[in-house]
């Protein structure tokens, strides 16, 4: 059985740096300078998040696993767009899930760095926020799409001191945990 792996977070959680030694990797960051010619161009997502389910369905003529990289937060596309490539696909798959922990001071705090020091990503600090509302539903409904997914996984944060920037990490990090153990029980 194939294996998509897709990432869960928001924007400048680590989630690129994670899939950095990963292969193949589809990212939407990627797709949009390819495509668009501009990282931080968010006005096509249909076309980006189409394209990307085309590529990730052709790659698995050739590979077993293959991993998306993409925020994932917004649950109104998330099961659609994975759907929609699961309808596409003549292979098999199972979705595993990493969810990235959501801490919106330090993903600002990440993203100005990389401008600042001239690394190529998305100017993407003005959709924290409203990434962490849309990050915070997910996460609290993530027990209804729990069979959608072969396995969720979290990712702990390596940055012990980060955990202290928000108090509600904890909170997720527990719900994730009793979703998990559900999950593994079922």
């Amino acid at each position: 059985m194939k294996n998509l792996v897709v990432t869960l977070g928001i924007t400048g959680c680590g989630k690129s740096t994670w899939l950095k030694d990963k292969s193949p990797v589809i990212e939407t960051d990627d797709l949009r300078v390819e495509l668009l010619d501009d990282i931080s161009n968010v006005t096509q997502e249909g076309f980006i998040f189409g394209t990307a389910a085309k590529r990730i369905s052709k790659l698995f003529d050739t590979h077993d696993t293959v991993y998306f990289g993409a925020t994932l937060v917004d649950s109104k596309h998330r099961i659609p767009f994975l759907q929609s490539i699961k309808d596409m696909c003549k292979h098999k798959f199972v979705i595993e899930m990493i969810i990235f922990p959501g801490i919106p001071e330090l993903s600002k705090e990440r993203i100005a760095k990389a401008l600042k020091d001239g690394i190529q990503r998305a100017d993407s600090i003005q959709f924290v926020d409203e990434q962490y509302e849309q990050y915070l539903h997910t996460i609290s409904i993530l027990d209804d799409e729990k069979d959608f997914y072969r396995m969720i996984k979290r990712v702990d944060n390596p940055n012990d001191e980060a955990r202290k920037i928000n108090n509600t990490v904890e909170d997720i990090s527990e719900k994730l945990d009793m979703i998990i153990e559900q999950n593994d029980q079922d």
